[in-house]
């Protein structure tokens, strides 16, 4: 018996020396791997020299067979530059050519318009902003869906994902591809040519497809071709503003002569001006969503927001002073794309090349959000909101491919749906609803975890005025469209029982 516990007790201490022995060579490891990290990059934070290390270390950890799908996680290979033109790839879609008529309708002067276009501007940057501490602080991708479970609870973060992962996100890229089918034809068409609706949505199921495949294969030529068709927006933009500015010098200002001249009074139609303003910079929140793939995203997020906010907030504004030095005011409510109207009344030959310029505009929205869109979903899948085989990362192109696929064939299945405006019209102020709990959720988190890292700190005022606007569009549509708003109300909280049956139960 004695010599029995006496072996015991030495087997003991041998897998005590082990267990020391492995630490302290854990230790080491990560000892060695930080005081590399200080030399090569002794410009950044200790923080981000320690997460460097942390994930040098859990790489020399993984097996070198690399086939546990489960456990491979996304690179980052998302660039700075990237990122910016992710952020103003989305932003700059079709809108900004087509819909600034709303804003003029809704506002009723030129002065007031510019005003808007700018407000809404700078109330997409403060929102951008509540983001990067968010993004900073939890270097999760999803976006809305990761800092709104962090900060309310499980249940409203499903909700986030149910709507967002089967409604808002797959119909916007159905309405955004279905634009550039219609502009990419246009120039093509003849007037004997009556119905083209059946070939439009033969394009854009095709360009959902040409993109998705894209998307699947690699991120990097994602992220180029982002590059390439932000460019070309950002060309489109100038050429429109450098006629505007010979307008201007040759002495075609008439419009903004009495600037204010015919402003609506009703508040309640000024509100409805903000909303097709702020509708146009949409996107500014995408490069939260990406967050896990993003270099260095304690200084790279701060930075492409900072950039990409007064970048188009700029071109938009410049754009809308073109348009008034062009068009009048008449002519910009009659039309159904002002930048074709603008091409029409400056060159024939423009009216081939705008067209196309603006597809490409819509080509380079639909690929950022269905980059964005699979991060989304591969999110959602972690968190146990949709199958958690959504959530692999294929090891052979390193993204998640059927994360990325998911939401494509939904938006494929969308196409055939007659009315898809009137669907993302019925859901717009659900987003809205999203929006103002990310921003209670920032509020909250700094009540909750007021020691928690947080890399970048935006002012307190500035998530108190954003959860106020946001309460104010949620209340708007609800007063004006009880009817299509209870519907998308209906769908959101049909998602409750969802989550009971087969996500709470399951944990």
């Amino acid at each position: 018996m004695h010599r029995t516990t006496t072996k015991g007790t030495d087997a003991k201490a041998v897998n005590e020396n082990q267990t020391h022995s492995s630490v302290e060579s854990t230790e080491n490891t990560m000892k060695m791997i930080e005081q590399e990290d200080f030399v090569v990059t002794s410009s950044l934070s200790f923080h981000e020299n320690k997460a460097t290390a942390e994930e040098k270390f859990v790489k020399l950890q993984k097996s070198p067979t690399g086939n546990n799908h489960g456990n491979v996680k996304l690179s980052r290979s998302v660039t700075l530059l990237q990122g910016i033109s992710l952020m103003v790839g989305v932003m700059i879609g079709s809108g900004i050519f087509v819909s600034p008529r709303y804003v003029l309708l809704h506002s009723g002067s030129v002065g007031v318009t510019l005003m808007v276009w700018i407000s809404s501007g700078v109330m997409a940057m403060f929102g951008a902003l509540c983001y990067c501490e968010l993004g900073t602080m939890i270097q999760r991708s999803g976006g809305e869906l990761t800092y709104i479970r962090e900060a309310l609870g499980p249940l409203a973060g499903f909700l986030v994902s149910w709507t967002m992962v089967l409604i808002l996100k797959p119909a916007s890229v159905a309405i955004v591809t279905l634009s550039f089918a219609s502009y990419a034809i246009q120039p093509f068409l003849n007037e004997k040519d009556m119905d083209t609706e059946q070939l439009i949505k033969f394009i854009a199921a095709v360009c959902i497809i040409l993109i998705t495949t894209v998307n699947c294969v690699s991120s990097r030529w994602a992220g180029q071709m982002q590059i390439v068709f932000m460019v070309m927006k950002l060309l489109a933009i100038g050429i429109i503003v450098v006629i505007g500015a010979c307008r201007i010098v040759s002495g075609h200002y008439e419009n903004f002569q009495s600037p204010f001249k015919g402003t609506n009074p009703n508040t309640g139609e000024i509100a409805h001006a903000f909303f097709s303003g702020l509708w146009a910079y949409d996107g500014w929140n995408q490069l939260n969503y990406v967050t896990e793939e993003l270099q260095n995203p304690h200084k790279n997020l701060p930075r492409g927001v900072m950039i990409a906010l007064p970048l188009v907030t700029f071109c938009y504004t410049l754009v809308n002073i073109a348009y008034f030095s062009i068009l009048t005011p008449a002519e910009v409510l009659s039309s159904n794309a002002v930048a074709v109207s603008v091409a029409e009344k400056v060159h024939p030959t423009l009216v081939v090349i705008m067209p196309l310029f603006v597809a490409c505009s819509c080509y380079g929205a639909a690929n950022g959000s269905i980059f964005t869109n699979g991060r989304v979903v591969c999110s959602a899948a972690k968190e146990g909101h949709m199958p958690h085989f959504l959530a692999t990362i294929n090891t052979h192109f390193n993204t998640p491919l059927r994360a990325i696929m998911f939401p494509s064939s939904i938006s494929l299945c969308l196409l055939m749906i007659g009315n898809l405006d009137s669907l993302l019209s019925c859901f717009s102020f659900v987003a809205w609803i999203f929006l103002g709990g990310t921003f209670l959720s920032l509020l909250i988190l700094r009540w909750k975890k007021p020691h928690d890292l947080r890399p970048y700190k935006v002012w307190i005022g500035i998530p108190v005025v954003m959860l106020v606007v946001s309460c104010c569009l949620v209340i708007a549509p609800l007063l004006a469209k009880p009817q299509s708003s209870a519907v998308a109300l209906g769908f959101v909280l049909s998602g409750v029982p969802v989550y009971l049956l087969f996500v709470y139960r399951s944990k």
